[in-house]
């Protein structure tokens, strides 16, 4: 028997059901057997469509040597033979049907070799053939099929029958070795019915009691005249309390824009001569031209934030050889390699280089790559020379604090970070759960206060909460009044202004000019202060730095110092003023992580799902996540396009991929009403981007954020040294918020609240219930080069009290 095999399992899968994947599962246990390849025909059958069966798929798979293949032949027998002839004629491999030994099933099957050898040799009536090395292997299971609990052959006929008629119980016989809860997913796919609320038992589980009369005529009264002030102000009214900043990573180029900047050998050697140009009197020339470097073929690389354009290219040369041109003649002497980051482009540009000797006087410069991204650059080879040059600065070299040390990057959740790869949310699994997220930078916590900005600029201080006051940054004074008459609120920006303006007039000028250049670095710090509880409750009032920010004369994002929180503490310490009135100003809490005692077991299943989103569109660890999400979009908006037998360009799918699930919206709705020829397809697009293309991108999302979510919840349960001075009061005083709050709206007729509420307490629920719960908002960590969160059940948790908090 012959090894590494291929296994074709084609069918109809409408809907998918236990026998199917137990047969997939049995074939995928053989030793021999490499990959079970699961090939679904387009077809709908009896309003069961091919959509139902790929989410039942990922519902019930788990092994990742079982596929699924979307075949555009509603014919199975048609669709394996069409998959053997797309492949190329020097394809070497060996291909098994799967089937059991009886019934009609293995006399079909067994008529696939000898039509297969015809086609081998005579090829079809199209003149085409399978590839001379592809050899037919017998690989049949003598084991009966998968049986209910009846005893009978289950078939998707007998599950379609049961939906049709309502039967759960019937339809539950199609699933004898699967979790009932899944099941019941299942079902509700197929159904298309949500459960309208919890059990009666749910409900106990997490509250106590019932609302009184007393209570529930003052809450009623409280949803009335909330409800009359949305109907006079807003219907569209929505809640939305939590607001992540996000920085979408991806590329921003569709075929349009390549193909009008694709830059060319002979581009480059028409410049090659004014580069050249720039260095001369260092002794140094250009050699971007070599076999050898990695330039030429990154510099159209659609993955670059921003398109690289020649004329950035000469910019880019000019920028190194005005400011760094004569350290790098000298940098020969010491290390052969650098990298030059370019801050003055709007997505700023990165380029490592190596330095060759080829003379006396005479120095190569060759370009290793070349990338256009928003966050630092994260070198490989630590004896790097780091060459940045930032906005607005002269030649004569000036390092200031946030230049110097400490990972920069974007705070996010790693599933809004779409320049990590399948392997990196690996490597980002494994490091939580041995607590070692602490690697690159120490991991601190990320506290639940008021957040606002500080900096100094012509010799006072000033604040900012906003993009406009980066710019013209609030004195006290006006911060104060900004917030005036609104209670603890006023004492805590109030107080804290005043605090902070006594802080920074104990420090030298010139150290607070070092650090804040005059208004461009700002302090991002946070406002802790008992009165003022979002839902952490904190015993002390503090100011806690966290990082430092520096920006451009618009307000923009220059660089991130994930450090400066830290460095600025330090220099409020030196100073002796972080004792003021009424607050304590500290650095970042540094949290210690404990590795999860069952760590292996926790890593293998949140890898085997890392793994099955990886392979549903055949994509390795070394891939993108943007990978996943453009082929994602891809399939609905190609499957749209089939339905409306519209011819789709690739301009059109990939504009609309970039600003579905990017949210790049570079091409204008007037630009995309000329592309699209079909007015069906049209009246689709718009409609989708008047605002259902968002519930898609929250569903494409979904899973990625269900991973980190509950990885998150592992590490903060295996945390120690919150803020929160009593770690157990904290938990307590949020699950008794919590259930005082439910127990408040069982007795309301607010839908959209209900609703709102079921969702979130369903994140609960799926993280562990209200044992997932711990006294912080989560940690900060960096991860090369990047600063991103873990949160755990905060997210949810916070949603259900700022829901209630404005509905009661």
């Amino acid at each position: 028997m012959e090894q590494n095999i291929k296994v074709l399992f084609p069918g109809g899968f409408k809907p998918i059901t236990g026998a199917h994947m137990d047969l997939a599962e049995r074939y995928a246990e053989l030793p021999q057997v490499s990959v079970v390849v699961m090939m679904i025909g387009p077809n709908d059958r009896n309003g069961f469509n091919r959509d139902d069966s790929m989410k039942i798929f990922k519902i019930l798979n788990n092994n990742p040597k079982i596929v699924i293949h979307q075949t555009s032949i509603p014919s199975p027998m048609v669709a394996s033979y069409e998959y053997l002839f797309s492949m190329p004629q020097d394809t070497v491999a060996n291909i098994a049907f799967a089937s059991s030994t009886k019934g009609d099933d293995y006399v079909r099957i067994k008529s696939y070799g000898p039509d297969i050898e015809r086609y081998k040799l005579k090829g079809d009536k199209k003149g085409r053939k399978i590839a001379p090395g592809i050899n037919i292997e017998e690989l049949n299971l003598t084991a009966d099929p998968l049986l209910d609990k009846n005893g009978k052959p289950i078939s998707s006929t007998t599950a379609r029958e049961a939906v049709a008629t309502k039967n759960f119980e019937l339809f539950a016989n199609a699933y004898p070795k699967t979790d009932p809860d899944k099941i019941k997913q299942i079902w509700k796919i197929l159904t298309r019915v949500e459960e309208s609320t919890y059990s009666v038992e749910w409900w106990k589980s997490v509250m106590e009691g019932a609302m009184g009369t007393s209570n529930k005529k003052t809450h009623d009264a409280k949803i009335k005249k909330l409800r009359s002030f949305l109907d006079k102000n807003d219907e569209s009214f929505v809640y939305e309390f939590e607001q992540f900043a996000k920085t979408i990573f991806g590329a921003k180029i569709t075929e349009s824009v390549l193909t009008e900047n694709y830059i060319d050998r002979k581009e480059l050697a028409a410049i090659e001569p004014t580069i050249n140009a720039y260095f001369s009197k260092y002794g140094i020339k250009v050699d971007f031209q070599g076999k050898t470097t990695h330039f030429i073929d990154q510099i159209n690389n659609p993955r670059n934030e921003g398109t690289i354009r020649v004329s950035d290219i000469e910019k880019l040369f000019k920028d190194l050889a005005d400011r760094y041109g004569e350290e790098i003649k000298a940098q020969i002497k010491d290390t052969p390699t650098g990298v030059e980051s370019d801050y003055k482009f709007d997505v700023p540009i990165h380029m490592p280089f190596m330095l060759r000797l080829a003379g006396p006087g005479n120095i190569k410069l060759i370009p290793r790559t070349i990338k256009a991204q928003r966050r630092n650059w994260q070198s490989n080879d630590t004896d790097d020379r780091i060459y940045k040059i930032l906005k607005n600065e002269t030649a004569n070299r000036n390092v200031s604090l946030i230049s110097e040390g400490g990972a920069a990057g974007h705070m996010a959740h790693p599933w809004d970070s779409h320049d990590l790869t399948f392997g990196d949310m690996k490597v980002i699994v494994r490091r939580g759960l041995v607590g070692e997220l602490n690697i690159e930078e120490a991991v601190t916590e990320k506290t639940d206060g008021q957040n606002i900005q500080v900096t100094w600029k012509n010799g006072q201080i000033g604040f900012s909460r906003n993009k406009g006051t980066i710019v013209n940054p609030m004195t006290t004074a006006e911060l104060q009044a900004k917030f005036d008459n609104r209670g603890p609120i006023s004492e805590a920006f109030g107080e804290a202004g005043n605090d902070l303006q006594q802080a920074f007039a104990q420090i030298p000028q010139d150290r607070l000019n070092a650090v804040f250049k005059n208004g461009r670095v700002f302090a991002n710090m946070e406002i802790i202060y008992p009165a003022t509880r979002n839902v952490i409750s904190y015993e002390v009032a503090v100011l806690q730095f966290h990082n430092l920010i520096e920006y451009d004369e618009k307000g923009n994002v220059v660089e991130t110092n994930a450090a400066g929180g830290a460095l600025i503490q330090q220099i409020v310490k030196d100073a002796n003023a972080d004792m003021q009135n009424t607050f304590e100003i500290i650095p970042p809490q540094q949290i210690k992580l404990g590795r999860v005692d069952n760590f292996k077991d926790q890593e293998a299943a949140l890898n085997n799902e890392i793994d099955q989103l990886r392979n549903t569109y055949g994509l390795q660890d070394t891939d993108l996540v943007t990978d996943y999400h453009k082929a994602w979009w891809a399939n609905i908006i190609k499957q749209k396009a089939q339905e409306l037998s519209y011819e789709l360009p690739e301009q059109v799918l990939n504009v609309l991929i970039y600003r579905w699930a990017f949210f790049n919206k570079e091409t204008s709705l007037t630009v995309l009403k000329k592309l699209i020829t079909s007015p069906e397809f049209l009246a689709w697009v718009l409609e989708m981007d008047k605002g259902e293309f968002k519930r898609l991108y929250k569903e494409n999302m979904e899973p990625f954020e269900s991973i980190f979510l509950r990885l998150g919840v592992i590490v903060l349960q295996n945390a120690q040294n919150f803020l929160a001075m009593n770690p157990s009061e904290a938990v307590q005083q949020i699950k008794s918020e919590l259930a005082e709050l439910i127990r408040e709206l069982q007795q309301s007729d607010d839908v959209k609240t209900l609703d709102k509420l079921k969702i979130e307490l369903r994140r609960i629920e799926k993280l562990g219930g209200f044992n997932a719960i711990v006294p912080s908002e989560g940690v900060v960590f960096v991860y090369r080069g990047q600063t991103f969160k873990l949160t755990g059940a905060f997210a949810p948790v916070n949603q259900i009290l700022g829901v209630l908090k404005y509905s009661r």
